[in-house]
């Protein structure tokens, strides 16, 4: 399973519990642009985890990994401003690995 199978599926994940009205959540990405005009401008911001959430006032960031995937440099760097900051990180990789975050921060 690619790490683009594994978000999708968190995501619709995801969808079902916004329409709960358990969380909010947001996918984030980061890269590049073209427009029509072809002007080319950055989207997000390098290391930022892939899906954002705020869960009863908490920020929580889910960074979406195969079971091998590995953080990159910036990643880790994210976490520890993220987690300096008071927000909340986790690597996810699975649906699973989503509930148990979700269910560890109060739902």
């Amino acid at each position: 399973m690619t790490e683009l199978n594994i978000q999708k599926a968190i995501l619709d994940y995801l969808q079902y519990q916004e329409n709960l009205g358990n969380l909010w959540f947001v996918r984030s990405a980061s890269g590049a642009v073209n427009t029509d005009t072809g002007r080319r401008f950055k989207t997000g911001k390098v290391g930022c985890p892939d899906i954002l959430l705020c869960q009863h006032g908490c920020f929580i960031g889910l960074e979406v990994k195969t079971p091998k995937g590995r953080q990159s440099d910036a990643q880790v760097e994210a976490q520890k401003v993220i987690e300096a900051c008071g927000g909340k990180y986790y690597i996810v990789k699975s649906i699973d690995d989503v509930i148990n975050v979700i269910e560890s921060e109060g739902v």
